[in-house]
């Protein structure tokens, strides 16, 4: 057998850097073991805050608004962007929040802080304008509206 043959050659390489290759190996397997649990978690999250806009639905309906008040404004601060917008809508539809500068912030708060789609968030901002539309004069709802009627956005209309 040839010394400097591609086996001899390989198999040399392979133990010379044995310890490399092994590290290397374990530094993947672990990252894609840290990569699939963190998808798992964020699945995992999601079902909670499906489930808890439910249970707050089911709270409504049985006239425990501030059971369901608490767990809506917990889905709002979560940043979940779906389920933010909704809780949202359902605190405002309940009337769960009187002060209106405090349903205000929270509108922001859906806003700046989820990832929308962008005809997603021009809806949020275009139910924000009407929602203000008694408390804030003309000029307010204009600017808050301005981006939506520059746009293309089907709410243009």
């Amino acid at each position: 057998m040839n010394i400097d043959s591609p086996e001899n050659n390989f198999l040399n390489f392979i133990k010379s850097n044995s310890k490399i290759l092994i590290y290397s190996l374990a530094i993947i397997f672990i990252t894609l073991l840290v990569i699939f649990w963190h998808l798992n978690n964020q699945e995992n999250n999601k079902t909670i805050i499906s489930d808890n806009y439910i249970k707050a639905q089911s709270f409504l309906k049985n006239e425990k608004k501030d059971d369901a008040k608490k767990i809506l404004l917990d889905i709002i601060e979560k940043k979940n962007s779906p389920y933010s917008s909704l809780a949202l809508f359902l605190i405002i539809e309940n009337n769960l929040i009187e002060n209106k500068s405090e349903v205000l912030g929270y509108f922001d708060k859906v806003i700046e802080n989820t990832s929308l789609e962008e005809e997603d968030l021009n809806l949020i901002k275009f139910k924000k304008a009407m929602f203000i539309s008694d408390l804030k004069n003309e000029q307010d709802i204009l600017k808050l509206l301005n981006p939506i009627i520059k746009s293309n956005s089907v709410w243009k209309n």
